[in-house]
């Protein structure tokens, strides 16, 4: 005989009466009839080729052949359990692994508490975050080296496929104490003359913010400058000068900075990334819906 020969309801009768030692229970395990089961079986015999049970007064006893199959049958019905377990977790989004690459600034502090919410949900898949320059993420996610990637502003890639999950606006923060901190709006005139920690030279952050000030004819003290926004908090908390960052890492230091709405609104358009050809995962569409819900907190 070969496997073709073999058929699955066959097996499982086998199995269900050699767990259960009775036609009877077998058939209510597997919710057919009893005639069903001895039908299946004996079935079950003619293809592998010699008895499995005998009758001894009114019992079935298996025979040693059977004991012998029925440890191979008990094999691949562990593996068929742990394929149908494996299945559930996947459906359920508890098993997978996913890369996440986002710019420094979301990879700092936002980036973070979305796969902090999402593991609380999705126990027993791998999260890994990688932190990198906007080009780069894109890049990543286009050599498939990574599942999403996450940036503000947009960069254009031939590869990958960016979807605007939402804006924030920028906030300005200054230091404790500070004249602004009794303001409830701080406006971009209350900004001519005062120390400004900026953003780096020729970043995306920098140029708009630089050029909203240039627009409204106000003159800034220029000099400290940083690549992260968390460097910028810091700097601002030991009296450097003002600043305008995220809202996120805004709010993570409302402890140690005073934290204002700013007028004009300055909106950044976060990005997912997604490559262009292969498509999304359960797990990736799981944790971009986690990401949208942490932004709209944010609006």
């Amino acid at each position: 005989m070969n496997a073709a020969d073999l058929r699955i309801r066959q097996v499982e009768a086998f199995r269900a009466v050699m767990q259960r030692r009775s036609v009877t229970r077998a058939a209510e395990s597997l919710g057919i009839s009893q005639p069903a089961v001895s039908r299946l079986v004996a079935d079950f015999e003619a293809n592998v080729g010699f008895a499995l049970f005998t009758r001894r007064q009114g019992r079935l006893v298996p025979t040693a052949e059977a004991y012998a199959l029925n440890e191979e049958v008990e094999r691949a019905f562990v593996g068929l359990e742990r394929v149908a377990q494996a299945a559930g977790q996947i459906r359920e989004r508890r098993r997978g692994a996913l890369t996440i690459a986002g710019t420094f600034d979301l990879a700092a502090d936002f980036l973070p508490r979305v796969i902090a919410s999402f593991a609380r949900e999705h126990q027993g898949v791998d999260v890994t975050l990688l932190a990198l320059e906007p080009a780069a993420v894109v890049e990543h996610v286009g050599a498939q080296r990574c599942d999403l990637g996450f940036v503000a502003p947009s960069v254009a890639h031939a590869q990958v496929r960016l979807e605007a999950l939402g804006q924030w606006a920028l906030r300005c923060i200054v230091p404790r104490g500070h004249r602004l901190a009794r303001k409830r709006i701080v406006n971009a005139a209350d900004c001519a003359g005062e120390s400004f920690v900026s953003f780096a030279r020729l970043s995306e952050p920098r140029t708009r913010i630089d050029r909203m000030f240039e627009q409204s004819g106000i003159e800034r003290e220029m000099g400290i400058e940083a690549t992260l926004a968390q460097s910028i908090v810091t700097l601002v908390e030991a009296g450097a000068g003002i600043a305008l960052v995220d809202p996120l890492s805004a709010a993570g230091a409302a402890a140690r900075v005073a934290v204002k709405r700013f007028s004009p609104v300055l909106p950044q358009t976060v990005h997912v990334a997604r490559h262009a050809e292969q498509s999304q995962s359960m797990l990736a569409d799981a944790f971009v819906h986690h990401a949208v819900t942490a932004l709209a907190r944010l609006r």
